[in-house]
This record gives structure tokens, C-alpha cells and sequence, in this order.
């Protein structure tokens, strides 16, 4: 198979890196959107959004691709009750999930490895109510760079 972008290899290793750590037990990950049904009452999701390129090949004949994208990710939790308590439990669980997300890019080097670098650079907060469940999603942003050699 060709390689023309880092997107395919960078998702999978990241799903793969992200469902090993133990903060992240029972979340379900997914690297594409999903039905509300299948996120279940945690998860995270990558690529929901479009993901846009940017692509130089810096040599002649085309050696070498550097790629820049913005990956999009989703947390998503929601815990059945209302008041207060149950508000906060659900904010504070999908922070928590956002640093499970955090401290895996900043310290995984093997995945990575599949991309020259990734940071996270915003995110956004959403809280709801539907009928007895409190809602929290957090939509968050990383600039990824890879560097590789088209095939």
C-alpha cells in the first residue's frame, strides 16, 4: 500500500497506545464517528471532524513528504442523577480523560514514533442535561507533523 499521509498509521497507534492505559478502563475509543449508542457512557473519539493537510515535498524527485494536520478528539461522558454532585462527577471524569490522553502523547515515544510531533492545542467544554443524565463533552484539538517518504 502507498503512503500518502501519517493519518491512517498515527489513529491506529494512538487507539493502540490509549486503550493499554489503565485510566482509561472501560472507555470506549473509536477512530471515526460513531452512533451515541456504541460511545456508551464514556468514550473518546478521533476524526469525527475533517481532517485537512498540509503536504510539502521538500525534494526532488519527491524523497521526502512533511504533512501538518489538525486531529480532532472528542470526550464524551455522561452520568445518570442531577444536583451539583453528579455535575461535577462528570465534568472532573472527562478532565481526567483529557489527561489520560495528555500524559500518553507526552510520554509515549514508540507511538509517537509514527509522526515527528503532536501537542494539543485547545479544547472546548460542553455540559448538558438530557432527562436524568448530565452530560460532559470536551472537544479538543492536536497539531500533528509527521515526516515520511511517499511510497
Amino acid at each position: 500500500m502507498a503512503t500518502v499521509s501519517s493519518i491512517p498509521t498515527f489513529l491506529d497507534a494512538l487507539k493502540a497506545a490509549l486503550v493499554l492505559r489503565a485510566g482509561l478502563s472501560g472507555v470506549n475509543i473509536f477512530t471515526g464517528p460513531v452512533d451515541p449508542e456504541s460511545e456508551g457512557p464514556e468514550a473518546i473519539v478521533f476524526g469525527a471532524e475533517a481532517i485537512e493537510t498540509t503536504t510539502e515535498f521538500p525534494t526532488v524527485p519527491r524523497l521526502e513528504c512533511w504533512e501538518t494536520y489538525i486531529l480532532t478528539g472528542r470526550i464524551w461522558v455522561a452520568k445518570p442523577g442531577a444536583g451539583e454532585t453528579v455535575i461535577k462527577a462528570a465534568r472532573d471524569r472527562a478532565f481526567a480523560l483529557l489527561e489520560q490522553v495528555h500524559d500518553e502523547l507526552a510520554t509515549n515515544d514508540e507511538m509517537t514514533a509514527t509522526v515527528t510531533d503532536v501537542r494539543p492545542v485547545g479544547w472546548r467544554l460542553e455540559q448538558g442535561i438530557v432527562e436524568n443524565e448530565r452530560q460532559c463533552r470536551i472537544t479538543f484539538s492536536l497539531r500533528v507533523e509527521a515526516r515520511f517518504t511517499p511510497a
